[in-house]
């Protein structure tokens, strides 16, 4: 069958004001050897400052600039990009974060080429901390892997595959964010996508940096309950009680109560939610007053009520 597509990969940049980092970005993708690409950029700042540097990188790179008028937001901003991708494969980046490699874009390309039968591959990565220039490195381990091939829900546990900068995929109409969350979009994300089509690669070598500051999105609501609690439990009522077979599900639920100090289902209302709720919930919360709290602050104490109380926990 012919491929349909002329391009390789479209290259998916959502920007906002962030100049000198998406100057960054920018320098990193002239030097990738995988040429068969194309670079979108499409801008929500309120300036033109990023236009300006676009026109600078024009000789250089197969820019396409588009202007949003009105600024779409995020994740908005995101799926406005993809919808204009032309390639056969799509790989966001975001503004604050660049290529460490001259092959990393070609990497990624490869490992959906070499995996015909997968639609999404991700690599490993560094966190790259932009006021102290310290770097981490960021790998996605093997145990994880395996409960994520085996139900993709089990990334709510932990975000071990990472932002999704450091993410490839094909390029499909029905591969887009959700527009109702931010927090949550890149875990709803992947677990959408991968129960669409199951599979994955994973590429152990770190291949992009990403950077992390206190300006980001993601920064101004971590840990906020209006925030975390509506979100999470809209992503768990999209899947419905199944992912609750799953201890790593169970844990993280039992995690996020704890955390936002969830102590009746009263509290989940004030924090903004207004859906089902997932039929373990009153279940965790009565568990979860047997004790007191600074008992189940105290990490093995609590993994060993959350992991006695799974046992017998209502299974849908």
């Amino acid at each position: 069958m012919e491929n349909p597509y002329k391009i390789k990969v479209s290259v998916c940049i959502p920007a906002y004001k962030q100049v000198d980092y998406l100057r960054r970005l920018l320098d990193s993708l002239t030097t990738q050897t995988m040429k068969e690409l194309e670079v979108v950029i499409t801008d929500d700042s309120p300036d033109n400052a990023v236009e300006q540097l676009v026109n600078e990188f024009k000789e250089e790179l197969p820019i396409r600039y588009y202007k949003n008028i009105p600024a779409r937001g995020m994740p908005g901003n995101w799926n406005t990009c993809l919808d204009l991708a032309k390639g056969e494969y799509i790989k966001i980046m975001h503004d604050d974060d660049w290529f460490m490699h001259p092959h990393s874009l070609a990497t990624l390309c490869k490992a959906l080429d070499d995996h015909p039968e997968h639609d999404f591959a991700y690599s490993a990565y560094y966190n790259y901390y932009l006021f102290t220039g310290e770097k981490k490195e960021m790998t996605s381990p093997a145990w994880f892997r395996k409960a994520f091939a085996k139900a993709p829900v089990n990334v709510l546990f932990d975000n071990l595959v990472g932002p999704p900068s450091v993410v490839i995929h094909r390029n499909k109409p029905a591969y887009r964010y959700d527009e109702k969350v931010r927090w949550t979009v890149d875990v709803d994300f992947y677990i959408r996508l991968l129960n669409a089509h199951p599979g994955f690669t994973y590429i152990p070598e770190p291949l992009c940096y990403v950077g992390m500051g206190k300006e980001q999105i993601t920064e101004e609501v971590h840990g906020v309950k209006e925030v975390f609690i509506p979100e999470y439990f809209y992503v768990l009522q999209k899947m419905g009680d199944g992912p609750f077979r799953s201890v790593l599900v169970y844990d993280f639920f039992w995690r996020l109560m704890r955390n936002m100090k969830i102590k009746g289902v009263q509290d989940i209302r004030r924090a903004g939610y207004e859906g089902p709720l997932p039929l373990v919930t009153d279940y965790v919360l009565g568990w979860q007053r047997i004790f007191p709290e600074g008992w189940l602050k105290f990490g093995p104490l609590s993994k060993l009520v959350s992991g006695l109380s799974f046992l017998f926990a209502p299974k849908p």
